[in-house]
Parts: C-alpha cells; structure tokens; sequence
C-alpha cells in the first residue's frame, strides 16, 4: 500500500533493539553449525530412523530411534516420528505441497504427521488410519559426547513447524546418562512466528557436576492429536548467561495472551475506521506483550529491563513516514530465566491524538526489549506489524479506492477481504457451522454508522464434491459482552439476516481449491422478517457471522468437508489475546464460532477454530454525525450543561452540572470530528470552567461532557 524509507526504518529499529544489548556469540558444540563439525548429518536427519516399540538405554547408539509410546491412548502402536525428504504433511488438512522451510530440508526432517497417521490423508476419515489419535511418539538421538561440558549451561536450538489441534506437548528432551533419565521441555512457545522458525529450550543445570558426558541423548517429542510437528537443523550450544525474547509461548498449551508479545495490537483489528474511532474510549488502546529469558540467568530489576513501543505513521496516499508519532514503555520487574510462562504485562496508550491528527494510513508498530546486559540474539527482542485506519477512501495498489473499510483479516488488491485458508472443523457431520467475528461501535448510534456491505470470501476443498449452487447465510446479532465468554449463544439477540447464494461451485467458473469472493450490500431485518436491519447502538457488540446450513433450502440435512465452501480465514493474524481480554472494559475483537452436529448438539467456541484464526470478513460503513446539524444531544439524564457566550473569540465558559457525583471528560472536536481538546474533572456535581478558544480557528465546534451516566454536547461557533 505504501512506499516505505526501508534503510531509514532498519537503521532507527535496529538501533533501538541494541541498546543495552550487545550481542553474545552462541558457542555450538554439536550439530548444524558446530565447529569443527560434530554430528551434522544425525542433526540434519540425512540418515534413516530405527522405529521401535521400547527403548532401554544404549540402544541404538549411532542411529535415530523412532520409538512409538502410544496411540488411541492405549499401547505402544504404530505412532512413530518418521524421516521424511518431502518435508511436508500427507494428512489431509496440509493444503499443498510446499515442504518446510528448514535449509537443510531437501536432506531429510523428522516428522509426526498425526493428521495422516489418524485419517490416511482423508479427511473425512477421522480415526480410520494406522494408528488412531491421540498419539505419543518420541524420536531418540545417538549418542552425542559433550565431553569438557561439565558445569556449562546447555541450550538446543532447531527448527520446527507445526500446526496446532490439541497439541498437549512438541518439545525437546536431554539426558546425559544415555536415555536413562531425561529433562525435558516444550517448545513451541519460542517460535518467532508461533507456527515455524527456530525454537529453543535452555537446560541450566543439565551437566552441572556430572563428569562423564560421552552418553548424553535428545529426543523430540509428539503428545497429542492431529496435524503434525515437523523438526530438522539441530544444534547444541553453550547457553548464554542473558537472552531476553520477545513473543514466546508457554509449556501448557494454553493459547492465552501469555503466548506471544505481538497478540497485544492497539485497537484490535488489522483496518479500523476513522468515522469508528472514539478518541476518548481508550478501552480498545492498549499495548503490553511478553518476555521470555532464554538465558541460564535471571533478568535483574537493576538491569532496567523495559518493554518499548514505538509508532510510525505512513501516509496513505504519498507513502511520507511520520517516525515516533507515538512512544511509551512498560518497566519490568525480574524475568527468571528458562521460565516459559515469563513475565507479561499490559497498558493502555496515554491518548490516541496521533490518529486524531494524522487520520487514515498505515501505523506500523514496533516493540522491542532493552536491558542493561549483553543479550545472546538481539533479532529475537523485536516484532512489529501494522494497522490501518481508513476514512472516506483510501488506495489500494492495483484496486479500487475502499470506504471506512474494518476488518481483522485485512485487505485484498480487488478491493475484497483479504484470506489465505480455508477453514473446515474436525468431526462431523453437521448440520449447521457458523463462524464471525464481534466489531464494536462505541458511537453508533450517534454517529448514525450504517453497514454499506460486508466482503465475505469463501474457499472450495481440493475434494470439493457438493453442488453447484448452494445458499449460505450472513447473520448479525447484537451481543452482550458483559455476562463472560460467548460459550452457549444464549447472549446473542439476532438483529440481521441475509441469505447469499453461491453459484457454479466446482466448475471452471469456480474450481475446487479456489477462493471465491461475494458482497452483501443489504441485510433484511431478521426481527421483522422485512426492511433493512435495525440502527445500530452507542456502546454496541455486534457478532456478525457466516452460517452453513444446506438444510435451510434444498441442500442435505447434514453434511462434511467435500460437501459445502469451507469459511475463508486468515491464518496466523493473533488475536487471541482479544478473545481473552474482552469485556466491558477492555473492549476487543473475537471470532467466536458455533457448530450443531448431525444429532443437535450445540457447540460454541469463543476463540473460534484457533486462536491464531480469523475469519475473512471485512466491513464498509458509513457514518452521519448528528452533532452538525443538532444544537444540544443530551443523552445524560438529570445533567444541565450550558456554554456562553456563543459565538465566542476568546475564552468560552462552561457550566455543567449533574443531579450525582460523578467524573466528566470534557472533549471538543471541531465539524469533521477531529478532537482538538480534552479535559478531565473527577467527582464534580457541579462545575464551572472555561476553554481557551482564541488558539481555534473561525468556525464551528462541539464539546461534549462524558460521564457515566451519559453524555451531553453543544454547539459553539469561534469567530
């Protein structure tokens, strides 16, 4: 979209990151960049595996042993890591065949594919494979002498992709007593990007005292059920005294805020609306993330560990950078080290005047860490990414210019919402899916915001084997966030529905394992059955969602996967973290989801088919601010507000008084709904101030006074 002063924004990100931080050389010891080098085949799997059912220490020693510990939960079975030169799944839910990026992959990786050990590649054979989920398999090493180690902190690093699904443990183990005894560690959480890249687990203590260490083993582990973990590229390395990370996980599988520092995205969507936005609710402005030592010490307090943002605007048209339009920082307290839950923190922006002044563009954000100690890799301590705001239009590269556009998924050149998956749920059959995602508007009703269309992009199964024309169904509720997590569907009021047919659907028009891309530009109201949708509200939660139910029309009372248009998503978007932190006071973004199943089982997930996972819809709205053509809006009951003299030149007294104690927030914007003033009074019922309005040019403004009991506006002119 922009054009971006790259060599500029590397040097100023770069040299943030370092501060405080030199760079610590890692000593490899073993493995993939050892020098002299030491076990490189054994470590880039170029050699085949030894599959068994048990293990007793010294066997196999000069060879990888696959060992199978169970499957179905029962005995060892046929649940093995194997080597594979592919470098990629063969279960059904893999989509293509483009191996993993390791560099040494065309050599061999190890891989436990539990998606095609469970189905066979088949999807709609669930459990009918060789070897039924869930699955236990660990692949032990030969022997590996680490001898003259004694007393040094141990670190593995390798390379890993995996797809997550009930994943209880993907991790790494190390024994210095030729698999006898074993410490082991889950590494998922270190991926950089959650799904793929380098992960590592830091073993302290490992060889403290021990004086023989030519019998140690690794081994990678596989617990849980389907999809797959792939590793290759494996080092062993002296571990460094400090590497603090940036956007790691934890051992647990529990897919919170704590997982990765970049789930914390100001605003809570890739593209938001300026006509949306509310500067005076911050609730949806925060940022924060989490920091990981991968060191074998801890982070001390005196080292004045902080966790750092900064914000550069890119103008959407000229592609001109604004650098540091915002900064701000969190202090941390002390980050132990090879603790995987680590230290997460949170806060909100002090304001958002940096949008308020610089309107639609891109705002790409940077977070990074310093500390006062040389940290092992610098590259790990830094993430960024970006959003959008739009307004009336703005450009796309190669597209037509896009109105007030909001979205999680983001942006695609024709104009549409942007996917890159299909997403289609485990099990089955069903007989009604249902997959969205919740937008809030904080003035709604006072802005008048109309929903012009929703952009909606589905994707065919390469199998695709249903109609040709089918209907599915665009519904809108109104939510209440204030009762928890949307777990049963009981806090959903449905406000719109709008039927969408899909036509020529595994032709030439439309071919298995394409996306197809549909736009609603009217939603009847679902209350009345007739006219357009309801208003929407001030403060509102809107759950707007696809739903697949063939049985509604002509189609099949129950389907599966080869049956219907799988939900376009976009994968790997973050936003967990906003399921989590929804409420009414931190109001964020889910992309709740709901099935039935053939026997009328109802099934709400709040986060969705995965944490990482929106689904691709994207909004246009347009807005009507009633504070232009109304002199007074008095939503606040009891409250006298009064502003003289009007029109004024120089100084504008305010009266504002409330029947109840209460805390006002005074915010003046002039006709296009630029803020250009703020002020705060706590626990007033009656107050008295005045404005300087000699800095303002000629014209027409508004002051609202927000309380929590309502707000109150006027209308004043400056001459």
């Amino acid at each position: 979209m922009v054009k971006l002063n790259l060599s500029r924004f590397c040097a100023l990100f770069l040299s943030c990151a370092l501060v405080g931080n030199t760079a610590q050389a890692q000593q490899i010891i073993w493995g993939v960049g050892s020098n002299p080098a030491v076990g490189v085949a054994d470590a880039e799997f170029a050699n085949a595996f030894v599959q068994a059912g048990s293990y007793t220490p010294g066997d196999n020693p000069t060879a990888w042993t696959a060992l199978s510990v169970s499957d179905n939960n029962g005995s060892p079975g046929a649940a093995y890591w194997t080597r594979s030169t592919i470098g990629y799944s063969q279960g059904a839910f893999w989509g293509g065949s483009t191996p993993i990026s390791s560099p040494s992959q065309a050599n061999g990786v190890a891989i436990f594919d539990s998606d095609f050990l469970d189905n066979g590649g088949v999807g709609s054979n669930q459990g009918g494979g060789t070897a039924p989920a869930p699955q236990r398999g660990e692949l032990i090493s030969p022997r590996i002498d680490l001898s003259g180690n004694t007393n040094n902190a141990l670190g593995i690093n390798c390379y890993a992709l995996y797809r997550n699904a009930q994943i209880t443990t993907l991790g790494i183990g190390i024994s210095v007593d030729d698999g006898a005894t074993w410490i082991e560690q889950d590494f998922r959480g270190t991926l950089p990007n959650l799904t793929q890249g380098n992960a590592t687990a830091v073993f302290p203590d490992v060889t403290a005292g021990v004086t023989n260490l030519s019998q140690c083993r690794i081994k990678l582990i596989f617990d849980g059920r389907y999809y797959f973990g792939i590793v290759d590229d494996i080092n062993i390395y002296i571990a460094p005294d400090y590497d603090a990370t940036l956007g790691t996980g934890n051992n647990n599988n529990d897919l919170t805020i704590r997982n990765r520092g970049d789930y914390v995205k100001p605003g809570g969507a890739r593209y938001l609306a300026y006509e949306n936005i509310d500067p005076a609710d911050l609730r949806e402005w925060f940022f924060g993330g989490k920091v990981v030592n991968q060191g074998a010490r801890d982070i001390l307090p005196s080292f004045n560990p902080r966790f750092q943002i900064a914000i550069d605007y890119i103008d959407d048209i000229t592609g001109a950078v604004t650098f540091d339009v915002y900064r701000d920082s969190i202090d941390y307290d002390t980050i132990p080290a090879t603790d995987p839950v680590g230290a997460t923190t949170l806060k909100y922006f002090n304001d958002i005047q940096f949008i308020m002044t610089h309107k639609a563009g891109d705002y790409r954000v940077k977070y990074w860490l310093s500390y006062d100690q040389a940290d092992a890799n610098p590259a790990n301590d830094t993430t960024q990414f970006l959003f959008t705001v739009t307004d009336e239009d703005i450009p796309v590269p190669g597209g037509p210019r896009t109105k007030n556009y909001i979205s999680l998924a983001g942006l695609a050149n024709d104009g549409g919402v942007a996917a890159n998956s299909g997403i289609f749920p485990n099990g089955g059959p069903y007989s009604q899916l249902e997959y969205g995602t919740v937008y809030y508007f904080p003035n709604g009703g006072t802005d008048s915001v109309n929903i012009d269309s929703i952009s909606y992009r589905y994707r065919l199964a390469t199998s695709f084997a249903g109609n040709a024309t089918q209907t599915i169904f665009l519904h809108v509720y109104e939510m209440d966030p204030s009762a928890g997590f949307l777990d049963d569907g009981t806090r959903l009021r449905q406000i719109g529905l709008e039927p969408i047919t899909l036509n020529g659907l595994g032709t030439a028009a439309s071919p298995a394992g394409s996306f197809g891309l549909v736009s609603v530009t009217s939603i009847t109201n679902a209350v009345t059955g007739n006219g357009p949708m309801p208003d929407l509200q001030d403060n509102g939660f809107y759950f707007i969602s696809i739903v697949t139910n063939p049985g509604l029309t002509t189609g099949p009372s129950t389907f599966g996967a080869t049956d219907v248009p799988w939900v376009g998503a976009v994968s790997s978007r973050n936003y967990n973290m906003n399921a989590s932190e929804t409420g009414v006071d931190s109001i964020i973004h889910p992309s709740p989801s709901g099935d039935i199943d053939a026997a009328g089982v109802v099934d709400w997930n709040w986060i969705g088919f995965g944490a990482d996972d929106v689904p691709a819809l994207g909004l246009y709205i347009s807005t009507k601010n009633t504070m232009i053509n109304t002199q007074i809006i008095n939503t606040n009951e009891g409250a006298a507000f009064n502003v003289f003299p009007n029109p004024a030149s120089d100084v504008l007294n305010i009266e504002f008084s409330l029947e109840q104690a209460d805390d006002v927030m005074y915010i003046t914007t002039d006709v296009t709904g630029r803020v250009i003033d703020i002020q705060n009074v706590n626990n007033v019922d009656n107050d008295v101030r005045t404005l300087d309005v000699s800095r303002f040019a000629a014209g027409t403004y508004f002051i609202t006074a927000r309380t929590s009991q309502g707000t109150s506006t006027q209308r004043f002119v400056v001459k």
